[in-house]
């Protein structure tokens, strides 16, 4: 790859060890993919967490940060295993504790902002469109190509915090225009989409993703007025069945006002895909992984939970409470919990026995010690969480509704699609 002065300096260790090992892995990355330069980048956003990281991953960050190596762009972080606040409360083992304290100190040190959020698009991490990023969410990558029209590859952590140290990103993949054409046709048109909710979205997107790939989908005859929890829903779990990194959805996405403009001038005469509900149908039955009706948890929040769900979550549950043997946690960042903590949410929520967790996500973290804590069978209204709770960590998990879900947390029994 073509380096200028600076990026060679770098490469050379005369900016430090840290920014050396960081040069070293860009440049290994860019070659892997045929990239001629590397480009300037605006914003970063990194995994992070431990179930990622491990112990290796934790040495590698504090080897990093010793000689005082810092990021130089803004650079966010994703949820963590649990609420630093409740700790104790939360019957967190000491070695998890140990552990992300570690990540964390590590972090601070290279300059990163601890927002523990997946949802940093809306704590302050947001791009411009056209804008170059190195983020290695891809739940909020696809996100960030198709709705901002910022431009990222689904990078990730190693090679996302080396950019953070560099500021630059090999340009390759999405970050080239010619490559973020449309390159199969989706039509959802036979489907009574005005009936959908995001869950529906969401099994959508576990069927249609399979189907897709690492192709760059175009669809059709998506409604109009479709909410931003429906688009999140079809974008984040279409990433987990398939491997896209940029979703075309015409009339939404900066880049797909028109068909014509979503596959460069030249739209295929047919679409490759027309969606049935019978698979829609199907996708709820695969997403779920257990056949016990008796839930232990009921956890929202993957993506992190907004305000407007946990606000959905309250009226539902209002005057009602849990049964006592099934949990509830709604899983969101640290500045919704304040945010419900300011509005009575937080009484309200805990008056029916919910529980709101702040800088932790329901895919991931929690399940290491939720498991030892006599945590098996787990429902939640996320497609992507059900497959990371159960194919990571073992857990036997149900999909569906909000409203099912919240159900299902009042009665002990699953209340759903079976």
């Amino acid at each position: 790859m073509e380096l200028n002065k600076t990026q060679k300096e770098m490469l050379d260790g005369k900016k430090g060890s840290g920014a050396r090992k960081a040069m070293e892995i860009l440049v290994a990355y860019g070659e892997c993919y045929n990239a001629e330069r590397l480009i300037p980048i605006t914003s970063v956003h990194m995994a992070g967490n431990f179930p990622v990281l491990l112990d290796e991953g934790i040495e590698w960050l504090e080897d990093l940060a010793q000689d005082g190596t810092k990021v130089s762009v803004y650079t966010t972080k994703n949820p963590e295993m649990f609420d630093f606040e409740e700790a104790e409360e939360l019957r967190i083992p000491k070695i998890y504790q140990v552990r992300q304290k570690k990540i964390d100190t590590a972090l601070r040190s290279l300059g990163v902002t601890l927002t523990y959020s997946c949802h940093h698009y809306l704590v302050g991490n947001v791009p411009r469109f056209g804008d170059h990023i190195a983020w290695a969410s891809s739940g909020s990558q696809v996100f960030a190509n198709s709705v901002i029209g910022a431009r990222s590859n689904r990078d990730g952590d190693h090679v996302a915090l080396a950019a953070a140290i560099t500021g630059a990103i090999p340009e390759w993949g999405l970050h080239l225009v010619e490559n973020r054409k449309g390159e199969m046709l989706i039509d959802v048109g036979p489907l009574n989409l005005d009936e959908y909710d995001p869950a529906d979205y969401k099994a959508l997107g576990w069927y249609l993703g399979k189907m897709v790939g690492m192709k760059i989908p175009v669809f059709v005859n998506l409604p109009p007025d479709m909410q931003i929890e429906e688009v999140k829903g079809l974008l984040y779990t279409l990433t987990v069945t398939g491997a896209t990194g940029l979703v075309h959805l015409v009339g939404v996405t900066p880049e797909a006002p028109t068909l014509e403009a979503a596959f460069g001038g030249a739209p295929p005469s047919s679409p490759e895909i027309i969606a049935s509900q019978d698979k829609v149908d199907k996708a709820y039955i695969e997403i779920s992984s257990s056949s016990d009706e008796n839930v232990d948890l009921v956890i929202f929040g993957c993506p992190q939970c907004s305000i407007q769900e946990v606000q959905e979550i309250s009226n539902m549950l209002e005057g009602k409470k849990l049964h006592p043997e099934t949990q509830l946690w709604i899983c969101t960042s640290a500045w919704v919990k304040t945010l419900c903590k300011r509005m009575g949410l937080l009484d309200k929520l805990g008056s029916s026995g919910a529980r709101v967790v702040a800088d932790v996500g329901a895919a991931d973290g929690p399940h290491l010690y939720l498991r030892e804590q006599g945590i098996r069978v787990i429902a939640m209204n996320s497609a992507r969480g059900s497959y990371y709770a159960h194919n990571l960590f073992g857990m036997d998990t149900w999909f569906g509704s909000t409203r099912e879900c919240v159900q299902t947390a009042i009665s002990g029994k699953w209340k759903g699609t079976r």
